[in-house]
Formats: C-alpha cells, sequence, structure tokens
C-alpha cells in the first residue's frame, strides 16, 4: 500500500521554472531533473510488483533528527519481516562505491572520472536514525539499506559485500529474497502502528529559494519567441510581443504564477510594476483589482496572495 506519493521537488519546480528564463541554469537543472527521472523509473517497478505480504510504502520521506537536521530517504518500505531504506542514483558509467575511503567515483566512456559524496553514507545516516526511532517505540525490525542505480548505461563496478546495491530491473528479485531471508516479526498492528507513527512524524522543511541570477529575463514572457523574448507594450489586459507582434490576454495570470515559483505567494504593487515593467502605481493597482487575489496589510503595506489557479476575475 502506498501511503505516501512522490511529488515533483521544489527545488526542480523552481529551476524548471528559471530555466525559462535563464538558460545558463540547464546544466544545474538537468542533474536535478536526472535524480527526479530516476526516482520515478524506480516507483514504476514498484508498481509493477505485487506483494501478498502487507506492507507500506513511503516515497521521499523526510523527517528532522534532534540536531534539527533533515533526512530525506528516496523510498522508505516497511513491512512484518524487515524495513528497507533506499536511496536512488541515476548516473550512468562505471560507478565504484569505495567502502574504505568513502568514495563513490563515477568513470565515463571517455575515462574521465568524477568524486561524489558516498550514497553508502547517507544510507547509513538515514539507517542509524529509523534504529534509533525502532528501539524508542520498542519495535524490533532489521533496517536494510539498498542503493538502487536506475541508469540504462550504468555499470555498477566496486562494491561492498555487505550492502545492497543493484540495478532498478533487480528489485523484484531482491525483495524475494528478503522475504525468503527475514520471517515476520511484528504484528499486523504493530505495523500499522510504525505507520502511523512514521506519519507522525513527517516534516518536509519549508524551500528555500536561492539567489535569481541577474541575467535572468523577469516579467511576462512570449510563450511562442525562442530565444526567450519578454512581454511589452501593455494595452487594456493584454501584452504584446515585440519581436512576433502576437497579443497575449493570460500574459500576467501566467506571469504570477511563475512569479510565486520564483519569489513565493506574496506580492506587493511595487514588485508587481517592477516584475511585469508596469510603470503606473495606479494601472497596476487596478489590474491587482482584476485579479482574483486575496489581500492583506492596508496601504503602503498592502500585500496580495497570489494563488495556484490566478485568473482575472469574470465581472
Amino acid at each position: 500500500m502506498i501511503v505516501m506519493c512522490r511529488k515533483m521537488p521544489d527545488h526542480l519546480l523552481f529551476l524548471e521554472t528559471l530555466l525559462q528564463r535563464n538558460t545558463d541554469l540547464y546544466e544545474q537543472y538537468q542533474r536535478v531533473n536526472a535524480g527526479y527521472i530516476g526516482e520515478l523509473r524506480v516507483d514504476r517497478e514498484w508498481d509493477d510488483i505485487f506483494l501478498e505480504q502487507e506492507h507500506y510504502l513511503f516515497h521521499d520521506y523526510q523527517m528532522t533528527n534532534q540536531a534539527n537536521f533533515t533526512h530525506q530517504i528516496d523510498t522508505l518500505f516497511i513491512c512484518r519481516s524487515f524495513i528497507l531504506l533506499i536511496e536512488v542514483k541515476h548516473i550512468m558509467g562505471r560507478l565504484d562505491f569505495e567502502e574504505q575511503t568513502h568514495q563513490f567515483i563515477r568513470t565515463k566512456s571517455d575515462g574521465t572520472q568524477n568524486v561524489y559524496r558516498n550514497p553508502i553514507d547517507q544510507i547509513e545516516r538515514h539507517r542509524l536514525l529509523i534504529e534509533t526511532l525502532l528501539l524508542k517505540w520498542e519495535i524490533e525490525l532489521p533496517v536494510i539499506p539498498a542503493i538502487i542505480v536506475t541508469s540504462p548505461s550504468a555499470h555498477i563496478g566496486m562494491t561492498p559485500p555487505h550492502y545492497l546495491i543493484f540495478h532498478v530491473t533487480g528489485l523484484r528479485t531482491k525483495l524475494q529474497q528478503l522475504f525468503e531471508k527475514y520471517s515476520p516479526i511484528v504484528t499486523s498492528e504493530q505495523l500499522h502502528n510504525l505507520k502511523v507513527l512514521l506519519l507522525a512524524n513527517y516534516e518536509r522543511k519549508p524551500f528555500v529559494r536561492s539567489i535569481i541570477p541577474a541575467n535572468t529575463i523577469i516579467g511576462a514572457l512570449c510563450p511562442h519567441c525562442q530565444p526567450t523574448v519578454r512581454l511589452q507594450h501593455w494595452r487594456g489586459k493584454s501584452f504584446q510581443c515585440p519581436r512576433c507582434d502576437k497579443r497575449f490576454t493570460d500574459a500576467i495570470p501566467k506571469g504570477l504564477r511563475n512569479y510565486k515559483i520564483l519569489f513565493g505567494e506574496l506580492i506587493t504593487n511595487r514588485a508587481f510594476r517592477e516584475f511585469f515593467g508596469i510603470g503606473d502605481v495606479k494601472v497596476a493597482g487596478n489590474l491587482l483589482a482584476q485579479l482574483n487575489l486575496k489581500r492583506i496589510g492596508e496601504r503602503k503595506k498592502r500585500e496580495y496572495i497570489i494563488p495556484n489557479g490566478v485568473t482575472w476575475n469574470k465581472f
């Protein structure tokens, strides 16, 4: 049973929106997106596996430890026999997990190497936290860390023998082996209680946006022109593209949805004018009044809350 579904990470949505306005961020976006693609690939594998054993799945489980540091577990699987912690890596090339040096080395086909933080250390950190919680909750279950590689062109090289490190296509087989190795220890009621405790301890820290690069194009964008063109020449409820001359009546609602992702849900009259390039305070105020935005504060301190489905009011 899936208890917690995976959603697009806030950081990826932020980068995806920013990429429309700044192509210099393409490589950074690709790295983050590759990780998300790998996680979705593992999720699809779970969907294709039928398990008779009672179980619960938590995708992208997060919690905070006593030192206020976040633990982000790609997938947390609990059943009556064991707990499986999964770290997903979507990286191509030869992958060597060196236990002694605590290094994770990727070797490309041309021989160049990249050294990354060892995912074994990451998953061990999660294991110690879960084991501490189980001791506190008086629940006895073995906690098994696993690293799943998802890239079709990955070649798993050196691995410590006592860790589960395998390609995503082997998930079904590895699960079957674990069920054959571990017998049920806790009751269905205890497993349900563990699910409730994990949900109660779930905590996702608020997303902290990075600084927007100075060369980023702000404002309403033409959906047709490439490279990106900022819409100008405001008239009525529409903006005009200076390149293709087309006018767009949905430019401000779309722009505000982008603004919410990039800067947050609150916007002032001044920020509205700076973002869309509208110089007149009264014109901006009238436009804000014609949008379905809730207001907080009065006069100069007034802010507007941008909803997910911002549209023009219908009169």
